[in-house]
Parts: structure tokens; sequence; C-alpha cells
């Protein structure tokens, strides 16, 4: 992979939610990338949280039920996250 980018290899990860939405910080946990929502806030704060190459700023994010998304976290950690 080029330095910086994201790599070829990046998991699939199927996420199924109850409502219409799910928030940032809870798909990041059910994702597997955080360990807790706590964790996923911290690293929203400090600006090591991606959502297809664009920094996520807002700790509030809601992504909705159909979305597809490269999420990263810190330098070493993706998924290409599906939210059913």
């Amino acid at each position: 992979r080029a330095k910086g980018g994201i790599p070829d290899d990046v998991p699939e990860i199927r996420i199924n939610i109850d409502g219409d939405s799910v928030g940032i910080a809870q798909l990041l946990k059910l994702a597997g990338l955080v360990e807790s929502t706590s964790e996923a806030y911290r690293a929203i704060e400090q600006g090591g949280v991606k959502l297809d190459s664009e920094k996520v700023s807002d700790r509030n994010s809601q992504l909705s039920k159909g979305a597809t998304v490269i999420a990263q976290v810190g330098k070493r950690k993706f998924a290409n996250i599906i939210i059913q």
C-alpha cells in the first residue's frame, strides 16, 4: 500500500442495526475497531478517526442503514463497514 493510503486487504464487516441510523462511536465499537464507545469518542476528539478518508470531527455523527464506509481508527486499523 502507498504510505498513508488504504490497504488493499481491508476486512469487510457487516453490522446489523435495529433503527434507521447508528452513532459513529457505537459503529466503531460494533466493528471491533475500538474496545469501548468512550475509546471511540477519545479517538474522534483527537482526530484519529476517518470515514472514507475524511476526518470525523463531530462525535455525535450518525450513519444511516444501507451506508457503506471505509473506517480508519489510528494509523493501522481499517474496516469496510456495511450497515444493514
